[in-house]
């Protein structure tokens, strides 16, 4: 996840761990490049997925095929933890996954692509066509973070949006956006919203 600190695109091209994807140096590795077999969290996916120069932030995540809407971009793995930081997806209210590829899916207040949860993974699916080469894949944060780690200032909007996660929305009353992105944000940041405004009136059922 980015951060207004760190962008999380580095000029220092990453290891990426999609499985038949185009590898580059991994800048946790020494800069070494790594093969798919030593990387842990390689799993079997979407072969046409690579990484490109991102219009948004540094590095991003590209399709050398269309995508149609609806489809399946491909299918996120890695280790999952307990607490979040700015290199994380929250899949559950206490689980986070966390993986080098993380680092190429940037954020846009208005994505062609959503995440959802199965077991420890995400499966990535898109909004709308993907254009092959053409269209980077986003998501929007706030549509599976209930907190961020770390917040940042959207590079998408000609007026930025601050994106601080789905309960910074709640709290800030921003309806419009809500109501915008809630048939594709994650149940748990639901569910953890009704929770802490059930506390709020009843503050002996905590």
């Amino acid at each position: 996840m980015p951060s207004e600190d760190e962008e999380h695109g580095s000029t220092t091209a990453k290891m990426f761990s999609w499985a038949a994807v185009t590898i580059v140096p991994s800048i946790r590795d020494g800069g070494r490049p790594r093969s798919m077999n030593q990387d842990h969290n390689a799993h079997e996916t979407s072969g046409w997925l690579f990484v490109g120069t991102s219009k948004i932030n540094g590095f991003g995540l590209f399709s050398s095929r269309t995508i149609s809407s609806g489809d399946v971009v491909g299918k996120l793995f890695g280790a999952v933890l307990p607490v979040a930081h700015k290199r994380t997806i929250q899949i559950d209210r206490h689980r986070h996954l966390c993986s080098d590829y993380i680092d190429f899916i940037n954020h846009s207040c208005r994505p062609n692509a959503y995440v959802r949860v199965e077991g420890a993974s995400i499966v990535l699916n898109a909004i709308e066509q993907i254009r092959s080469d053409t269209d980077e894949i986003t998501i929007d944060y706030n549509c599976s973070e209930y907190s961020l780690a770390e917040s940042f200032s959207c590079r998408c909007c000609q007026i930025p949006n601050r994106i601080c996660g789905y309960r910074y929305l709640v709290e800030t009353n921003q309806n419009d956006y809500l109501r915008r992105i809630n048939r594709f944000a994650l149940l748990h940041l639901a569910e953890m919203t009704s929770e802490v405004k059930r506390a709020s009136i009843n503050p002996l059922s905590r």
